[in-house]
């Protein structure tokens, strides 16, 4: 067990964070990677008779891992661009298709609302790195394509976000990026697996530790 760090109640919920820009001036919040892992109370057990602490631990901390990454491209795309890393996302989908998309193929494949993805196309437009003309197959809907100026746009972002991931991961030997991506899979193809059956009911067992209670007396 690591030392307890506040973040590291067996009580929480697994960790999120917020995605929304901070202003200008205002002072940056910490990368949760700075948070460390996350480890459940010695108490794990008794509360949660039917939970496991690993699955716990191993859930939150993706999760954890999860928004770090993202935060960080995001931190790195809008130091460099001046824009959210979603729109460089859109902008690498739309260069890797090699043909025009529809806006909501887009979408699709960013996994963000159809409102984003028109003020995304907006800003990608506005620069000059996509082109939006009529679908002539279908009236009601565009088609997106790349410009030359795009192209160039996502050559250096990529580029530089392959250094991102090379800095992140640096700490781990080849062998241990070649495991942890043969566990990531086995999480994946698991997760995929609960994610297609009914949601699961969330109840259970638990047993409030008395510690909770004393905190409020």
């Amino acid at each position: 067990m690591s030392p307890g760090l506040p973040e590291s109640r067996s009580s929480r919920l697994s960790d999120t964070a917020g995605r929304r820009g901070r202003g200008r001036g205002t002072p940056r919040r910490p990368s949760p990677a700075a948070l460390g892992v996350i480890r459940v109370d010695p108490d794990f057990a008794e509360e949660f008779p039917d939970g496991d602490a690993t699955s716990t631990e191993a859930h939150v901390n993706l999760a954890r891992t999860g928004t770090a990454l993202l935060l960080e491209l995001d931190r790195c795309v809008s130091a460099a661009f001046d824009m959210p890393q979603a729109a460089a996302t859109a902008l690498a989908v739309i260069d890797g298709a090699g043909a025009p998309l529809t806006p909501s193929q887009i979408g699709d494949r960013v996994l963000v609302p159809s409102a984003t993805t028109t003020s995304t196309l907006d800003l990608l437009e506005g620069r000059g790195w996509v082109v939006r003309t009529p679908n002539p197959e279908d009236r009601r809907s565009l088609l997106v394509n790349i410009t030359p100026e795009g192209r160039a746009a996502v050559n250096r972002i990529l580029a530089g976000i392959r250094k991102v991931e090379v800095a992140t991961l640096s700490g781990l030997t080849l062998a241990e990026r070649k495991q942890l991506l043969g566990l990531l899979a086995k999480v994946l193809e698991r997760a995929a697996v609960v994610a297609s059956d009914p949601p699961i009911t969330l109840d259970g067992r638990r047993n409030r530790p008395k510690r909770l209670d004393q905190h409020h007396s």
